[in-house]
């Protein structure tokens, strides 16, 4: 009886094992049938994944040249008016090349969380919020070089909330900060 157990044992795992493997080779065979190929494909293109994958931009540091700064530059033919634009620098910074949007940006990344949005939502309670002419009109009173130094160097106000030393971002520069305090108070209404 034990011969006719093993026996029986053995025959089905073999049955098992060749199943499997008619599986496997028949899912391989629907992959070499229906899958693509690299170079049939242009979606799959080394170029095209490049493309699909190369960064947004760039981060520019004042004083350091790009890659395309460093390239020679394509032949122009001379005209009255390729030479004034070519003389013309490329801004430094992004700050300076911001002009009047430094403010705007570092409010809508920084201090709208404390103050609330652009258009009046949000912001923690007992604070000066964006636009409310009420909260701001007894702290312009006391001058704007207090309004600066309070936003770079931190204040407690009488209601306890503490103003964190530049929004509580130690890399944003003195005239970053007093930008956004521009912004804010510029659209007082």
């Amino acid at each position: 009886m034990s011969q006719a157990q093993d026996q029986r044992f053995f025959r089905n795992t073999a049955l098992v094992i060749d199943v499997l493997a008619a599986v496997i080779l028949i899912f391989f065979t629907l992959t070499q049938i229906t899958g693509c190929d690299k170079e049939t494909s242009p979606a799959q293109s080394d170029t095209a994944v490049a493309e699909r994958t190369a960064p947004e931009g760039q981060v520019r540091i004042a004083g350091q040249t790009t890659d395309a700064e460093q390239a020679p530059a394509p032949a122009v033919a001379a005209t009255a008016e390729a030479a004034p634009a070519a003389a013309t620098p490329a801004p430094a910074d992004a700050v300076t090349a911001g002009g009047d949007d430094t403010g705007k940006r570092v409010y809508n990344s920084l201090c709208f969380t404390c103050h609330g949005n652009v258009d009046g939502s949000g912001g923690l309670p007992n604070i000066p919020h964006f636009g409310d002419k009420a909260a701001w009109t007894d702290r312009i009173a006391q001058g704007m070089p207090l309004l600066y130094e309070h936003a770079l160097k931190g204040f407690t106000g009488a209601s306890g909330m503490p103003m964190m030393p530049k929004g509580g971002n130690p890399n944003l520069t003195d005239d970053e900060v007093r930008a956004a305090v521009d912004f804010m108070l510029a659209n007082i209404q």
